[in-house]
């Protein structure tokens, strides 16, 4: 199968990575930074460099894929503690992107990964933000 995931190759990324390709499964994996291709590679994947704020990407890179894996990515936002940065609304242009590029791509199968608590709006502290692109991308 081809499949595409994002958030690149973190705590999540890096071993579901490893296990798709010791499965025999085309992996791409995106990242915002250049400089993480060569890891990418050396593990067995592609390498998908840009932004999830640029939709034309992500449909361009979930095209022909059979099945694309949507994380809540930080990566690309800027820092937690930058209190110029609205995390909530980068958080809404993420999940519209997704839910946009999965459209116009073709893609039929998605996994979406959150977080325990993403089903509910309410008293979950940074959850809420999961929620909120949870919405836009289901």
């Amino acid at each position: 199968m081809k499949i595409v995931i994002t958030g690149s190759l973190g705590n999540i990324g890096k071993p579901l990575t490893d296990r798709l390709i010791r499965q025999g499964h085309q992996v791409t994996v995106i990242s915002s930074k250049a400089e993480r291709q060569s890891a990418i590679e050396a593990a067995g994947a592609q390498a998908a460099t840009g932004t999830f704020f640029d939709v034309d990407f992500l449909t361009e890179t979930f095209k022909g894929a059979d099945i694309v894996y949507l994380m809540e990515a930080w990566e690309g936002i800027g820092s937690i503690f930058d209190k110029d940065i609205d995390f909530v609304a980068a958080f809404e242009q993420i999940g519209n992107n997704y839910k946009t590029a999965v459209g116009q791509s073709g893609v039929k199968r998605i996994v979406h990964l959150s977080s325990i608590g993403a089903h509910t709006d309410q008293g979950t502290g940074s959850l809420y933000l999961h929620n909120r692109t949870c919405r836009r991308v289901i």
